[in-house]
């Protein structure tokens, strides 16, 4: 093999180690299940996720719910109709907590929520 294309893969060699790229994570999935607001809920209702992962809620009843965001520093307000998708790829450390609030579908009293509410946890690793 030529010096100089010993030289070049070497370099690209240790370039990808120096600098290996951001990683996209991978996708963890909250499903909207049951058949009326009584028994509305997200399941599962917590994910523990790292740094740079990403989080997909599906709705698989036949209602409409919204993804709310009402603690964590972030921002979430999406409707998902029947059989849609939502995401949100989280890049910093914390709790982030959600809830669905449509009429019935969950309440929020003094910061402690009940009914179709859910939370991620975001780690380093």
């Amino acid at each position: 093999m030529n010096p100089r294309r010993i030289a070049a893969l070497a370099l690209s060699i240790g370039l990808v180690v120096v600098f290996p790229g951001v990683s996209s994570g991978d996708t963890f999935r909250v499903r909207a299940v049951g058949s009326s607001p009584t028994d509305f809920r997200w399941d599962p209702s917590f994910r523990h996720i790292t740094k740079g992962d990403r989080v997909v809620w599906k709705n698989a009843t036949d209602s409409s719910h919204r993804v709310v965001a009402y603690r964590g520093r972030w921002s979430k307000n999406t409707t998902i109709a029947p059989g849609e998708t939502t995401r949100k790829r989280f890049r910093r450390v914390g709790t982030y907590k959600y809830r669905c609030t449509l009429p019935g579908h969950s309440t929020l009293t003094d910061g402690n929520c009940q009914g179709m509410c859910g939370t991620v946890h975001v780690t380093r690793t």
